[in-house]
């Protein structure tokens, strides 16, 4: 086996060679590989947002049914290893660097143009340690559309799941809603079952005529089976009575449907899913960075919004939860992402604003995402460090702390937040 230096080097390689959408280099790697894909029982997730919040959730019903669940999802938030679990215990490094060291031998003689990417190694890494493992059933989330992105490498699935679409990566998907969900829809199967979330007007259309082309069984949930009780933080969908939601935000109503409606189209194809069980374990699921509290005095949450779509969902739940309370954001973002519509959905909301760079080479730099805020009604602080941002927030004794932006960050700025108070 590999030690960590060569495993650091490898690493280092294939990530200069930056995104490459297509799956002509993994599928060779995979093949070489003796196709660890093969026999796997898949739920496969794409979306612009929800897809975490989905895939954690279906993770932690299943664990609660007796199946042994392996998830991949990204990106890391805390640790480099938590996109890689089963049963929601992180793979250790000895497996990482195991599993590593058979895709730096499968490589071996290629040329750059034939190496797989980063994102591709740490999905063929969860592929290669499902099957070692002996996964029951497999949740793969996309990392970027679904059509050609690496983890569609599946001949069959049990269900392809389709979380809310929205404007994002449209250097890669294209200019227009109708284009992003086609790639989206990249995931559906001929002859394989799929379901989504209600979606604009423009993206269902395009979902529908997509799943019509490849002969999917696809659907959307069909609310009149859906029922919200918001005051109780509840929902009911089905078979599925009196759900207690377990991430915070009113948007999470859609997602936990879209969950439990996924729920029920696997007990349709008889996969063992004890109904009392599945509601224990979903409503218990965790996930880091999705409207998390991390603190209660001061009041304190991180999220991982990063586009419009999302903004318009924190502004949802503030309106509905916090509408009395004065708010001080913390914004780090990827110079990539629609800043200026969150910046319009977001900022009208809150009294402060304090701009950090996150640690990442697409990073907006703090004094730029500054500069965008100049036409709002807002008190702006830029601040040096995560340390430095998280001082200057609470400096600002406001009721409410929402740190947002890229996931990329969040670990900094909980890490100070912990630090500090």
């Amino acid at each position: 086996m590999i030690d960590k230096n060569t495993a650091d080097e490898f690493i280092e390689k294939v990530t200069t060679l930056g995104s490459k959408p297509g799956l002509e280099r993994i599928k060779n790697v995979l093949l070489r590989l003796n196709s660890p894909e093969k026999n796997l029982k898949v739920i496969h997730v794409a979306g612009t947002n929800g897809k975490g919040s989905v895939c954690a959730m279906l993770q932690f019903a299943l664990m609660s049914c007796d199946y042994k669940v392996g998830k991949f999802s990204s990106p890391c938030v805390f640790s480099k290893y938590e996109q890689y679990t089963i049963n929601n215990d992180e793979i250790s490094e000895i497996e990482y660097l195991g599993f590593l060291s058979n895709i730096i031998d499968a490589t071996k003689g290629m040329s750059d143009d034939e190496l797989p990417t980063l994102f591709e190694v740490e999905v063929i890494i969860a592929l290669l340690l499902f099957q070692a493992n002996h996964c029951n059933i497999v949740i793969m989330e996309t990392g970027m559309g679904g059509l050609l992105d690496a983890t569609n490498v599946f001949s069959e699935i049990a269900c392809s799941v389709i979380t809310s679409i929205g404007k994002d990566h449209m250097q890669f998907l294209g200019d227009s809603l109708s284009d992003i969900a086609r790639h989206k829809a990249g995931i559906l199967k001929k002859g394989c079952y799929g379901i989504s979330v209600k979606q604009d007007d423009e993206v269902a259309k395009a979902l529908k005529e997509y799943a019509s082309e490849v002969e999917a069984k696809f659907e959307f949930v069909d609310y009149h089976h859906v029922k919200y009780m918001t005051n109780k933080n509840e929902i009911s969908c089905r078979e599925f009575k009196n759900v207690s939601l377990p991430f915070f935000g009113d948007f999470q109503f859609d997602n936990t449907a879209l969950a439990l409606e996924t729920l029920h189209i696997l007990r349709y194809q008889g996969f063992e899913i004890d109904v009392d069980k599945a509601i224990e374990g979903l409503s218990s699921a965790y996930l880091p960075g999705r409207m998390e509290k991390i603190c209660d005095k001061p009041l304190i949450f991180i999220d991982g919004c990063h586009n419009k779509p999302a903004a318009l969902r924190i502004k949802e739940t503030i309106n509905n939860h916090f509408d009395n309370l004065r708010i001080t954001f913390i914004m780090g973002v990827l110079k990539d992402k629609e800043v200026s519509k969150m910046l319009q959905v977001l900022l009208p909301l809150g009294n402060a604003l304090v701009t950090v760079t996150p640690n990442n080479e697409r990073a907006l730099s703090a004094n730029m995402l500054a500069n965008d805020c100049f036409l709002y009604d807002i008190d702006v602080a830029i601040a040096d460090n995560f340390d430095d941002a998280a001082n200057k927030a609470l400096d600002y004794n406001n009721d409410m702390i929402i740190a947002l932006g890229s996931l990329s960050y969040l670990k900094d700025i909980k890490d100070s937040f912990e630090r500090i108070i």
